[in-house]
C-alpha cells in the first residue's frame, strides 16, 4: 500500500512537467488559480468519503461557481476539466483497490471493453451539442445520481441484514465460480453469470454514454448494476473503480484530441492546481470515511445536487 501511494503522488511532478514541456509560460500562469487547490481538495474528499463520482460535482461548480470567481468557462470545457481532474482522483482510489485485492478484473475489463465504445460517441457528440442541451444532461444525470446512490444504499442495507456484508455466496449451476480473497484476508464468493454480464453491460453502456458527454455518470449507473448482476457490494465498489478511472481517462483523451483540434480548449492552468489536490484528497478520504458518519454528508450531497440540478434547468431555459 506504501509504495502504491508513492507511485501515485510521483504523478504530479511528471504531470506538471509534461504540461510545463508542452506549453511552456510563466509561472504565474501556472499559479493563477492557486486558490482552487483546497477547493479541489474539498471536493474531492467529500465525493470519495461518499463515493460518487468527482466529475458530479466538478462539472456543476466549474460551470456555476467558478465564473464567479474567476472567468466564464463554456459547458463543454467544464465537462473537459471535470474529467481530467477527475480521471487522476479516480486513479488513485483505483490503485487502492487493486493493491487491496477487492477487483474482478475480468468482469472490470468485460465492462471496460463494453463501455468504451459508448463514451466514444458521447465524447464525439458532446462537440457539437448546444451548451442547453449540455445543461439539461448535466441536470438529469445529477438527479438520477441522487436516486441511484440512494438506491445502492438500500441494496447495501439489504445484503447486511441478510448476512451477507462480508461473504456473498451466490451459486447458480450455469455461472462461473468465483472466489476471491482480499488482502485483508476475507473471502467473497460469487458467480459470474450471463444475466449479469447483460446487466452490467446495459449499465456501464448507457453510463459510458453519459461518461463521454457529460463528463461522469458511469459510476452511479455501473455500481447499480454490478450489484444486481450479483457481486458483493465491496467487490462492487472496487471494480467500478478501476472501470470509471479507465473510461475516464479514455474520455479525457477524446476530449483533449477535440480541445487540440481548435474546440473549447483546456485552460491547462486549472488542472495544474486540481490535480495534485484531488490525489491527496482520494489518499485521504478513507481515513475520513472512518472517522465521520457518512449518513450526513450523503443527504447533503443529494441535497446540493437537486439544488444544483435546479440551477442547471434555469440556465438551460434562460
Amino acid at each position: 500500500m506504501r509504495n502504491q501511494r508513492i507511485f501515485v503522488f510521483a504523478l504530479v511532478p511528471v504531470f506538471w512537467a509534461a504540461l510545463i514541456w508542452a506549453q511552456g509560460r510563466s509561472i504565474e500562469f501556472w499559479l493563477e488559480f492557486w486558490w482552487m487547490f483546497p477547493i479541489a481538495f474539498l471536493i474531492a474528499l467529500t465525493v470519495n468519503t461518499v463515493g460518487i463520482s468527482g466529475a458530479a460535482l466538478f462539472v456543476p461548480f466549474f460551470v456555476l461557481i467558478f465564473p464567479l470567481l474567476a472567468q466564464e468557462l463554456t459547458a463543454l470545457q467544464s465537462v473537459k476539466l471535470g474529467l481530467v481532474t477527475e480521471s487522476f482522483g479516480l486513479s488513485s482510489s483505483a490503485l487502492a483497490f487493486l493493491a487491496f485485492g477487492l477487483v474482478d478484473r475480468k468482469i472490470a475489463l468485460a465492462a471496460i471493453l463494453g463501455a468504451l465504445p459508448f463514451v466514444l460517441v458521447g465524447a464525439a457528440l458532446s462537440t457539437y451539442l448546444p451548451e442547453s442541451i449540455l445543461f439539461i444532461m448535466i441536470a438529469g444525470l445529477l438527479i438520477t445520481s441522487v436516486i441511484l446512490v440512494n438506491f445502492e444504499k438500500h441494496l447495501h442495507k439489504k445484503r447486511r441484514d441478510e448476512h451477507e456484508q462480508d461473504v456473498v455466496d451466490l451459486r447458480v449451476p450455469e455461472g462461473e465460480q468465483v472466489e476471491l480473497v482480499s488482502h485483508a484476508g476475507k473471502t467473497y464468493r460469487y458467480c459470474r453469470t450471463k444475466s449479469g454480464f447483460r446487466t452490467r453491460l446495459a449499465g456501464y453502456s448507457t453510463g459510458g454514454f453519459f461518461q463521454g458527454a457529460a463528463g461522469f455518470g458511469i459510476g452511479e449507473m455501473g455500481i447499480v448494476a454490478m450489484i444486481l448482476s450479483g457481486l458483493p457490494t465491496r467487490v462492487a465498489i472496487g471494480t467500478r473503480h478501476l472501470v470509471v478511472a479507465s473510461t475516464a481517462i479514455f474520455a479525457s483523451v477524446i476530449h483533449v484530441v477535440y480541445a487540440g483540434a481548435g474546440s473549447a480548449p483546456i485552460p491547462w492552468n486549472i488542472p495544474f492546481v486540481t490535480v495534485p489536490a484531488v490525489i491527496l484528497g482520494g489518499q485521504a478520504a478513507p481515513y475520513m470515511a472512518a472517522k465521520l458518519p457518512t449518513v450526513l454528508l450523503e443527504r447533503f450531497i443529494s441535497v446540493l445536487f437537486i439544488a444544483i440540478a435546479i440551477s442547471l434547468l434555469y440556465l438551460a431555459f434562460l
